[in-house]
């Protein structure tokens, strides 16, 4: 089942700047319940306009409810909920467009900051020294995410994968990634002497 899975990821998946005989071992996104709290504060925006209307504009300004304002009135919430679908889209596609590529030789960080912003870092497999996943809370246990922290020989660089599903799975494949790698690179210098 995994080398099905395998050999769809490199069929169907390629990236710019992919090497000559890199696979594709997994690409990860961001876990879905992370989105919850997003669409639950969007949720909570889109009820404003309503609830001020319903219960707030009668009895403050009840004005608001005769012909000229009540023309303003829904001009004006008619423009709030244009602004919330862009910011709806910019958070879905944040979300969708932010995700980590793991091959056989690196591991790339794709971040999507705004619409026309994008980082990618990339990390070779044979320089990492240390892998740490982190799960902490109830609702990151349950739901099986959490954070996975990779060091390199650099001091200060660290990547970091936040709120992915299965930390402690990926950290393991990864882990035998950078082994398999690491060993590859070892072979290489032998017999370059």
């Amino acid at each position: 089942m995994k080398n099905s899975y395998q050999k769809k990821l490199n069929v169907f998946y390629r990236f710019p700047g992919q090497r000559e005989g890199e696979e594709i071992k997994m690409i990860l996104r961001k876990h879905k319940i992370t989105l919850i709290s997003f669409f639950l504060y969007m949720i909570f925006l889109a009820f404003l306009p309503v609830v001020f209307y319903i219960l707030i504009a009668p009895e403050v300004l009840p004005a608001l409810m005769g012909k000229p304002y009540n023309d303003i009135f829904v001009l004006s919430a008619s423009v709030y909920y244009g602004f919330l679908w862009i910011i709806l889209f910019m958070g879905w596609s944040d979300y969708y467009l932010d995700i980590w590529i793991i091959t056989n030789e690196r591991l790339l960080d794709v971040e999507q900051k705004g619409i026309f912003h994008r980082i990618v870092s990339e990390l070779d497999l044979k320089r990492v020294q240390d892998i740490t996943s982190n799960v902490s809370g109830a609702i990151p246990t349950f739901f099986e995410f959490g954070n996975i922290d990779i060091q390199t020989a650099a001091e200060m660089n660290k990547f970091r994968m936040k709120n992915i599903p299965h930390p402690v799975t990926v950290r393991r494949e990864i882990t035998e990634l950078c082994r398999v790698a690491q060993e590859k690179n070892r072979w290489v210098f032998k017999e370059e002497e």
